[in-house]
């Protein structure tokens, strides 16, 4: 086995282990949620307020877990997400069997895309640079049009005040 391969798998094991405790707590709150499904709708009803469907789910958490884990938790009920536990239990799944691989593609626009036109950048990118892509779209106006997608350390500025900054150069007006 060569080195790389092998120090891949020592670093892959440490992962695995590292993410353990987070792994136990996240599963006993999702258990414990499916459980009792009209809990997680009242963890979601924005009649409720925050510090009260906190309390709601600390009771959810085992006592003895580690307080990032807790905070974590604490985000995904304050924006609205703690339903996509269950996803994020099965992606950290597919990140333990391969390690950490997923790169993040950020696609900008200066309007809202359709969930058609997401899927297309998500094919386009996925035949580009492979399935083990998580998209985040943004919008930022000041971009006038197109789009900038970055990849890694790979950025693609397709913005239409880019080209408009690359002429007024070329033709050598100062904005």
């Amino acid at each position: 086995m060569k080195a790389h391969e092998l120090s891949r798998k020592y670093a892959t094991a440490v992962f695995s282990l590292a993410l353990e405790p987070w792994l136990h707590t996240l599963n006993a709150v999702q258990d414990r949620l499916a459980e009792k499904p009209d809990l997680l709708a009242n963890l979601q009803d924005e009649d409720h307020s925050f510090s009260d469907k906190q309390k709601e789910l600390d009771q959810l958490i085992p006592k003895d877990s580690d307080q990032r884990v807790r905070h974590f938790l604490y985000t995904l009920l304050e924006n609205g997400d703690l339903g996509l536990l269950d996803q994020v239990l099965l992606d950290l799944g597919h990140m333990m069997e391969g390690g950490p691989q997923v790169q993040v593609a950020q696609v900008t626009t200066a309007i809202a895309l359709t969930d058609n036109e997401k899927e297309k950048f998500r094919q386009k990118l996925r035949s580009q640079y492979g399935d083990n892509l998580e998209f985040v779209f943004r919008v930022d106006q000041s971009i006038l049009g197109g789009a900038i997608v970055q990849v890694g350390d790979k950025v693609i500025d397709g913005s239409v005040a880019t080209r408009l900054e690359a002429m007024s150069n070329a033709l050598g007006v100062k904005g």
